[in-house]
């Protein structure tokens, strides 16, 4: 389920992580956290951040402003703004504080990146359960 990723599109999400001081030959690991078609989720745990990867743009959010994005997607009424038939809601625009970017989406595409939020939030609360359950108490 998790993969490091190595490849152009790391060095670019590097990059975009990287501190201007920093050197590129650093090993910093992403760790994918949940994909489908749209895009996908990295974390990376040097800066502790997630990376988002949708729609051919990355975005680099706290751990906050993604659960403030996913809350932000899962409150809107998909199956209003497909039934209703006037243009004015054919797409959505999300915004959320600490996010950079301004989504304007589509039915299709407010769909897809909910199910890559909350696959990105299913797998961050597998591993903190996991690592939680294999970790011995310390007494």
């Amino acid at each position: 389920m998790l993969r490091s990723i190595k490849d152009t599109t790391a060095t670019t999400m590097i990059a975009a992580i990287a501190k201007p001081e920093e050197t590129m030959t650093s090993a910093t690991e992403l760790v994918e956290i949940y994909a489908n078609e749209a895009g996908a989720v990295f974390q990376c745990d040097r800066r502790n951040r997630l990376l988002l990867y949708f729609a051919g743009t990355l975005n680099v959010l706290k751990v906050d402003t993604f659960l403030r994005l996913k809350q932000a997607v899962a409150s809107i009424d998909l199956e209003q703004m497909v039934a209703n038939p006037s243009r004015s809601s054919d797409y959505e625009i999300v915004s959320v504080c600490g996010c950079d970017r301004c989504f304007i989406l589509s039915s299709t595409e407010l769909h897809a990146l909910r199910d890559l939020l909350a696959g990105a939030k299913f797998g961050l609360e597998l591993n903190r359960l996991l690592h939680e359950c294999l970790t011995p108490l310390e007494a």
